[in-house]
C-alpha cells in the first residue's frame, strides 16, 4: 500500500487505545455501529448480514440512519423474517436508541457516508464501531477522518471497541494482500475475518439472508474477547 494512504499514526495508535480498554468478553447486550465517512464499501450490507445472525440469540433492531433509507427500502421488500427496523436519520438519534435500547437484546446502527454528526450521535450510544473499508487507496485515506471523530468522542464515549473490516475483497489479489498488509503495519484494528466481492452479497437485497456466509466469522470476531 502506498505511503501516502498512511492514518496518521497518533490518531491510529488512539484508536487503537479505545478498542483494548475495551477488552472484555463479549456483552450479551450489544450496541454495534456500521460507520465510516465513505460510501460504496458495503455497510449497509454488512449491517442486515450481521443483524440477521446477533438476531439468533435475541431481539435485535436494525437502525436505518441513513437518509437514503436503503436498509428500510431493503425489509419493506424481505417481510417477514427480518430484523425490525426503524429509520431515524434524525439528530438525536443517540437519545432515540437509548430510549429503545432496554426493549432489545441487540441494536445494529447503520450511519450513512457523508453524515458525521450521525455517526457521532451513534457512537454515544455505541458499545463497539465497525469500520467497513474496501482495499482501495481511496477507501484508506478515509479512515483517518473516522479515526479523529473517534478521538475527539474519546472524553465523552470511553470504552468504545473499534474494528475496521475489509469488504469487496478480491481474494489473491495484490490490492487486498497490500491493503491488509498496510493496515496492520499501522497498526489498526483489523478483524481477521474479512467479506470478499461475492454474487451472494449482491443478490441479497431484498431477502432475509439464512447464509451469513463470511459474516458468520465476522461475528465470531466481533463476539470474541478483546486481547490486552
Amino acid at each position: 500500500m502506498p505511503a501516502t494512504a498512511a492514518v496518521p499514526l497518533g490518531t491510529a495508535l488512539t484508536a487503537w487505545r479505545h478498542c483494548r480498554y475495551a477488552g472484555k468478553p463479549y456483552r450479551h447486550r450489544v450496541i454495534l455501529t456500521l460507520g465510516g465517512l465513505k460510501g460504496g464499501v458495503g455497510k449497509s450490507t454488512s449491517a442486515v448480514f450481521l443483524a440477521t445472525g446477533l438476531a439468533r440469540s435475541g431481539r435485535t433492531l436494525l437502525v436505518d440512519a441513513d437518509p437514503q433509507g436503503s436498509i428500510l427500502g431493503w425489509s419493506e421488500r424481505a417481510g417477514a423474517g427480518f430484523p425490525a427496523v426503524i429509520a431515524w436519520p434524525v439528530r438525536d438519534l443517540g437519545a432515540r436508541v437509548a430510549q429503545v435500547a432496554a426493549d432489545y437484546r441487540h441494536i445494529v446502527i447503520d450511519t450513512g457516508p457523508a453524515h458525521e454528526q450521525l455517526l457521532r450521535q451513534a457512537l454515544t450510544v455505541s458499545d463497539q464501531l465497525l469500520l467497513p473499508v474496501s482495499p482501495s487507496l481511496l477507501d484508506v485515506r478515509e479512515i483517518g477522518r473516522a479515526m479523529q471523530l473517534v478521538d475527539d468522542l474519546g472524553p465523552i464515549r470511553l470504552p468504545l471497541d473499534v474494528r475496521l473490516l475489509l469488504t469487496r475483497v478480491r481474494t489473491g489479489t495484490a490490492s487486498a494482500r497490500d491493503a491488509r498488509t498496510g493496515l496492520l503495519e499501522q497498526r489498526l484494528p483489523l478483524l481477521a475475518a474479512q467479506v470478499g466481492m461475492r454474487e451472494l452479497y449482491a443478490q441479497a437485497w431484498g431477502t432475509t439472508p439464512t447464509d451469513l456466509a463470511e459474516y458468520d466469522a465476522v461475528l465470531a470476531e466481533l463476539q470474541a474477547p478483546v486481547p490486552v
